[in-house]
C-alpha cells in the first residue's frame, strides 16, 4: 500500500447542503454533500459525496469502483452503517479531489477506501474521518445547511490557568 498524501488549500471553504431525493422514502432530503472527483489511472467521474462525521471510513459506491475499473480483491470484510452490516471490500483509489465549483480545495491520493459488495447499499459516496476530517476542520450549520471547511488549527492551545 502506498502512502497518503494530501494537498489542501488555504483558506474558509462553505457549501450549501445538496438536495437528494431518497426513492424508497419518497422524499427529500438537504444534506452536507460535496462535489468530488474520483481518478484511478485514465479513469475519472464527478459525483457527490456525504461529508459524514459519524463515519470513520470513506465509502464509494460498486457502480462507481467498476467505471473507475479499480481492482477489487476477492476477500471481503464486514462494515456496519446506519443500515445495517453489510460486506464491502477493501482496495486504493489513486485520487479523490474535493470540489467547490471547478476549483479543486481539497486532494486526497492513494485513499484506501472500502466499496460495498451489493449495489444500493450506499446512495452516495462517504467521505468518512479517515479522510477530509485530517486536513480541514469542519463545521455543520444545519439552520443555514452549510458546511465549513477551516485550516486545521494548530495545536497551539493557552496555557490554562489552575486556581
Amino acid at each position: 500500500m502506498s502512502t497518503i498524501s494530501y494537498r489542501r488549500c488555504k483558506g474558509t471553504f462553505t457549501c450549501k447542503y445538496l438536495s437528494f431525493y431518497d426513492p424508497k422514502l419518497k422524499r427529500n432530503f438537504r444534506l452536507p454533500l460535496v462535489h468530488i472527483r474520483l481518478k484511478n489511472k485514465d479513469n475519472s467521474i464527478r459525483t457527490d459525496a456525504l461529508v459524514d462525521s459519524g463515519a470513520t471510513a470513506t465509502f464509494i459506491p460498486i457502480e462507481l469502483a467498476e467505471i473507475l475499473e479499480l481492482e477489487l480483491p476477492e476477500k471481503t470484510s464486514d462494515a456496519v452503517g446506519a443500515g445495517g452490516t453489510f460486506s464491502t471490500y477493501a482496495c486504493e483509489i489513486d485520487q479523490i479531489d474535493v470540489l467547490k465549483g471547478t476549483r479543486i480545495f481539497c486532494s486526497i491520493k492513494n485513499m484506501r477506501i472500502s466499496i460495498p459488495k451489493k449495489l444500493d447499499v450506499i446512495p452516495h459516496s462517504i467521505l468518512g474521518r479517515d479522510s477530509i476530517f485530517w486536513k480541514n476542520d469542519i463545521t455543520f450549520r444545519e439552520r443555514k445547511q452549510h458546511t465549513i471547511f477551516r485550516d486545521p488549527k494548530k495545536d497551539n492551545a493557552k496555557k490554562i490557568r489552575r486556581w
